[in-house]
This record gives structure tokens, C-alpha cells and sequence, in this order.
């Protein structure tokens, strides 16, 4: 069996946003430049296999009919601008279809992760998709492409206990929202604080039978990988110990990464090396090893072509050398940052034993 699933077609490249756009398919370029590079896809524990398109039975699994309607009528015409930029969104004439075929590599990566013919995967896509909401394009997202695969698993395949790791540095407003209520699904962020889009503070912690199952960790300006683990190890541990997820999802954002033009936030490509073997260690201990990342945002390129090449390395249980060493935080930052990891797990332990 080959440990790590790539889940990539270059279809993804005909979502056009424009020039000077953030979220361009350079982005993809470089992560697949970086892949050759360091020469991952000719290694015989990594493939590289083209997505499905999702249906629009599975898309409906999180967004209203209607709304699928009116986002392939408004690309067939040409596409657009959808509200705002930050908040908008950029479709050209492709960008509903490659947007089915961003949903279909994330179930594509699941799927075959689930039959045994992988221990782990990460789909490389686009448009990215954890600030979309049942009826809204968001933050450069048409379809919630990690919602739609954990509603799959639930609702399909009949999975229950699933828990989202979002380490883009803006927080997935969208996945939150779709389960809020729910305690089927563990939805954790790590994010920076007072940044785009403005939610996921502390108190936000879920509703309902939701309840103490969403946890925010809004971080300041410059935190590193040592805040990450710190978090990880004494708050998110504990709370999986309990939850013991059956399947794993990784919103892999790689735009909390030092060089991101758009954030502040201070990971090197070995600090996200670290978060992935933590989330490897877990899925082990929880669900055989059964993991699937799936990615959001990241936009500087060299970062990129560092960062992903180091985390499909380290899933497939490999090693690769890149000069991107580990940043030093500020020591007030680091103070403000130790504070916010207190007021979470005094939020939390109200839930939960920590």
C-alpha cells in the first residue's frame, strides 16, 4: 500500500482570479514545483492521482440547491465579483466547475483513504473552501470543500466523530457555522486574532448540542511553533483523548507561515513539519492512521513551495532538508500568546477535563 495519496490535476489552475490576486494559480504552481523538486512524486510511497467532480447530491450534503444554481449560472455568464475583496469572491467562466472538482478531490482523498488503499492524503485544490457558507461565497471560497467531505463521511459512509484542525491563519468562519450545533464533529482553530473575517474568539464555542465541541485559539502577530504544540499538547490532546474521533480532517491552510503576505503569524516550514507529526501521532492512536488534509490558503509562493513539499514529505513518513528555520517571537507577543492559551483552556475546561 502506498502511505500518502496527492490528490492534483492542473484543472485547478482555470479558477481565474486575475492579476495581482492573492489566491492565483501560481500558487499551485509552486507547490508543485516545489513537489519536483525535492523530488516527492517519484518517491514510491507518495501518489499522485486526479480528483472526481462532486454531484450535486453531494455538494446539497452542506449548500442549498439554490445556491448551486445561481454559482454556475453566475460563472456560465463569465463569472464576476462576489461582494468585497477580502470578503469577495473572483469567479471566471471555469470557476464552478473546477470548484466541483475541488469538492471531488477533497471526497476523492477521503475515499480512497477509507477503502485501505492509503494511510493518509492531502488534496492539493482550488478555490480553497472553509469560509463558505451553506448560501454565501466568502474569503475566496465558493464550495466548503472540508464541510461537504465531513458531512460525506457522516451522512454516506456513515462515520461519525470527526474532528477539523484549521490551522489557516484566518478562521473558517464557514466549517464552524455549517457545525455549530452539532457534536458529531470537533472543530478546532488556530488563527491570528483581528484579522479577516473577524470571527473566532474564545467565547465562541458552538451551540446547542454543539456546544464546548468548537474551540478558537486566536493567536497575535508572530506566533510560533512553540505556541502551536504548547496548545496542541496541553488543551487539544486532553479534549481528543475524550472525543476520540474516528476520522481526522486538516484545513491546511499555509498562510500562518512567516513569509504570508497577507497575515502576521510566525511558522516555518519545520514548525509545520511538527503540527503534522502531532497530527500523525493522534490519528495513529485514534483512527489507524486515517488522515486527510485538505488546502486552504497560503500565498507566498516560496513558502509554499517549502512548507507543502516538507508536510507531504512528513506524511509519507519521509525527510527533506529546506532553509526555513524556526522564527523567534517576540517576548511580549509570546506573553500575549501564553495568555490567550489560558483564557482557551479556562473556557474550555468547562467542557471538558483538561
Amino acid at each position: 500500500m502506498e502511505k500518502t495519496l496527492i490528490v492534483y490535476d492542473d484543472v485547478f489552475l482555470e479558477h481565474l482570479t486575475g492579476p495581482e490576486h492573492p489566491e492565483s494559480p501560481d500558487r499551485l504552481r509552486a507547490i508543485m514545483k516545489g513537489l519536483r523538486e525535492f523530488k516527492l512524486l517519484e518517491n514510491p510511497k507518495i501518489k499522485l492521482e486526479k480528483p472526481r467532480k462532486a454531484g450535486l447530491d453531494e455538494l446539497c450534503l452542506v449548500h442549498s440547491e439554490e445556491y448551486v444554481d445561481f454559482m454556475e449560472s453566475f460563472c456560465r455568464k463569465g463569472g464576476g465579483v462576489l461582494g468585497t475583496w477580502g470578503g469577495g469572491v473572483v469567479c471566471s467562466r471555469r470557476s464552478f466547475e473546477v470548484a466541483c472538482y475541488a469538492v471531488g478531490g477533497a471526497l476523492k482523498a477521503v475515499d480512497e483513504v477509507l477503502n485501505g488503499r492509503f494511510r493518509n492524503s492531502i488534496a492539493l485544490i482550488r478555490p480553497p473552501g472553509h469560509h463558505a457558507s451553506t448560501e454565501l461565497p466568502y474569503g475566496f471560497c465558493i464550495f466548503n470543500n472540508v464541510a461537504v467531505a465531513a458531512k460525506y463521511l457522516m451522512e454516506v459512509k456513515g462515520v461519525s466523530r470527526i474532528a477539523i484542525l484549521d490551522v489557516d491563519a484566518h478562521h473558517g468562519n464557514g466549517t464552524q457555522e455549517v457545525f455549530e450545533d452539532t457534536s458529531k464533529v470537533l472543530y478546532v482553530s488556530f488563527h491570528q486574532d483581528r484579522i479577516f473575517p473577524g470571527t473566532g474568539s474564545i467565547e465562541e464555542v458552538g451551540r446547542g448540542e454543539g456546544e464546548g465541541f468548537k474551540i478558537n485559539f486566536p493567536l497575535p502577530p508572530y506566533s510560533n511553533e512553540e505556541i502551536y504544540l504548547k496548545a496542541l499538547n496541553e488543551i487539544v490532546a486532553p479534549i481528543l483523548d475524550q472525543f476520540k474521533p474516528a476520522y481526522i480532517f486538516v484545513s491546511a491552510g499555509f498562510d500562518a507561515h512567516h513569509l504570508d503576505p497577507l497575515t502576521g503569524l510566525g511558522l516555518s516550514s519545520l514548525g509545520y513539519v511538527e503540527i503534522y507529526r502531532w497530527i500523525m501521532e493522534k490519528a495513529e492512536k485514534y483512527t489507524g492512521g486515517r488522515f486527510t488534509a485538505v488546502l486552504e490558503g497560503g500565498y507566498d509562493c516560496e513558502a509554499l513551495g517549502k512548507a507543502v513539499p516538507s508536510v507531504v514529505a512528513t506524511m509519507a513518513g519521509l525527510t527533506i532538508e529546506v532553509d526555513d528555520p524556526p522564527q523567534k517571537m517576540p517576548e511580549n507577543l509570546r506573553n500575549a500568546a501564553l495568555r490567550v492559551l489560558e483564557k482557551v483552556w479556562k473556557t474550555i475546561a468547562n467542557y471538558w477535563t483538561l
